[in-house]
């Protein structure tokens, strides 16, 4: 069986033909570190913001590919998209791709009237490994933790109005015992080893070996009363990150700040990767969430 990383990948663009935008604004100064914009056809601004944050397991992606089809449904809404490149694993150590998404949130604010943006309803979206970056900078911003020293414009707040975050790994360690809870197979032989894509993104370690750092990767770790609203979404048929992983972060955030800011989609038999979730229901979804928490 081929692992994860060990994967052939292809890269599918995603179709942005006829839409208004610029692309690989840098955001910090690593080559890594741009992002792509993409305006809704609506009137004037200033528009609220989506940034949408790539899958991939941290070993693979990019801002540029197919994953953007969903937040351009939402582009359709009126919002802007914000698509950002952040450090893959082995480009640079955890938690470089955290700060980097918080640089992201920076800089769409401190530029927000220069692009037509609205610096006051900026969201996060991710989907896998970018649903944890996702929940990580939004959960590490209200606690104050997780400063990210990229970027400069430390003079305006990385906080987000909300975050939709769809079928992510968030307790790294427990996923392997998860699917034997489940009575599923996972679909990579090595989850939970050193060489799987949480492991490699631990430093190529067993999850479970350095609880320290895997706590480190948990949104739950920084979880207090200033995480914002969070709309959930994960398949029972995903066999790369069991669903479990969806049920418990929410469990902890509601009781943390509500169960009323927290709305949790479990889709029968959909397997892991965004195709079972391009419906228009989960648009709606997605859209009644995004007007709930606007300011």
């Amino acid at each position: 069986m081929v692992k994860f990383i060990e994967r052939q990948t292809h890269f599918v663009p995603a179709e942005t033909e006829g839409i208004k935008q610029e692309l690989d604004l840098p955001y910090a100064d690593g080559e890594r570190q741009q992002l792509d914009l993409y305006w809704p056809d609506t009137a004037q601004g200033p528009y609220p913001v989506i940034i949408d944050i790539h899958g991939g397991g941290m070993y693979f992606g990019a801002k540029s590919s197919q994953k953007l089809a969903g937040a351009l449904e939402l582009r359709k809404q009126g919002y802007a998209i914000v698509s950002p490149n952040y450090s893959l694993s082995y480009m640079a150590p955890f938690p470089q791709p955290v700060y980097e998404i918080k640089a992201v949130i920076r800089w769409v604010k401190a530029h927000a009237a220069e692009y037509q943006l609205d610096p006051d309803n900026v969201y996060l979206m991710g989907e896998s490994s970018g649903a944890q970056l996702a929940m990580l900078a939004a959960a590490s911003s209200g606690a104050g933790q997780l400063q990210s020293p990229l970027g400069g414009n430390f003079h305006v707040s990385d906080r987000v109005n909300g975050v939709i975050a769809s079928y992510g790994p968030y307790d790294l360690a427990l996923m392997k015992a998860q699917f034997a809870i489940l009575n599923q197979t996972p679909k990579f032989a090595e989850t939970g080893d050193a060489d799987s894509f949480e492991g490699v993104m631990l430093g190529f370690h067993r999850p479970a070996d350095v609880p320290e750092l895997n706590a480190m990767a948990n949104p739950a770790t920084y979880l207090n009363q200033q995480m914002v609203p969070v709309l959930m979404y994960a398949g029972t048929g995903d066999r790369v990150v069991p669903y479990l992983q969806t049920i418990n972060l929410a469990a902890q955030i509601a009781t943390v700040i509500g169960q009323d800011q927290v709305e949790v989609h479990i889709v029968a038999d959909v397997p892991h990767g965004p195709s079972g979730f391009l419906t228009a229901k989960v648009t709606q979804q997605k859209e009644n969430f995004l007007k709930r928490n606007r300011h």
